[in-house]
């Protein structure tokens, strides 16, 4: 990984710098030119993301540090669940101002990844696979915050997040929460 990242992988050295590295990594070059050029774009939204993992997807949906722990400590002492943890980017804020934390998500690689990334240091945080209509905790405030893109194009009606706000607010009808919502939705229409 330490050598492809010594690549400038620039759009005018791209072809060249991949070709370098397939002649040392073969098959997993493209695995690690995409690694290393995700940490690098990461590094705007994260301190140190050197050794995280990320898909682009989740880099482009994940909170920024700095909103992510301004969010972290207003949840101070309490227990949290982070039902859609994803890679981990709002638990690792959230570890170091909830007395205890709980990460899940229904995606099991992006499951492993929060599990890769929340391990590089910190306090210890617990994770499963869950899906976040079916909460497995009784008493934490959930955090949720739903996929609001398909790809590269956003979803505007909140019936269209991944899971859905009209029946996220339903599962936790009767719980403490905090969904992260688009600026600009009709709750009307939930």
């Amino acid at each position: 990984m330490a050598e492809v990242d010594r690549l400038r992988l620039t759009d005018a050295s791209l072809v060249s710098d991949i070709a370098s590295a397939r002649v040392h990594f073969g098959d997993r070059t493209a695995v690690l030119v995409e690694t290393v050029k995700l940490r690098r774009k990461a590094a705007v939204k994260f301190a140190d993301a050197s050794h995280w993992l990320f898909t682009d997807e989740a880099l482009q949906q994940a909170t920024a540090a700095p909103v992510a722990e301004h969010r972290a400590r207003r949840l101070a002492g309490a227990i949290v669940h982070d039902a859609t943890c994803s890679i981990g980017t709002e638990l690792a804020a959230l570890r170091h101002w909830a007395d205890f934390t709980l990460g899940s998500d229904i995606d099991p690689v992006r499951l492993s990844m929060a599990e890769h990334n929340l391990g590089l240091g910190g306090p210890a945080v617990a994770l499963c696979r869950a899906d976040a209509l079916r909460p497995v905790t009784a008493d934490a405030v959930v955090v949720v915050d739903p996929a609001r893109r398909s790809g590269a194009r956003r979803r505007f009606d909140p019936r269209a997040y991944l899971p859905p706000l009209d029946e996220l607010l339903d599962a936790l009808r009767d719980r403490a929460y905090v969904v992260k919502c688009a600026p600009g939705i009709d709750f009307a229409v939930l």
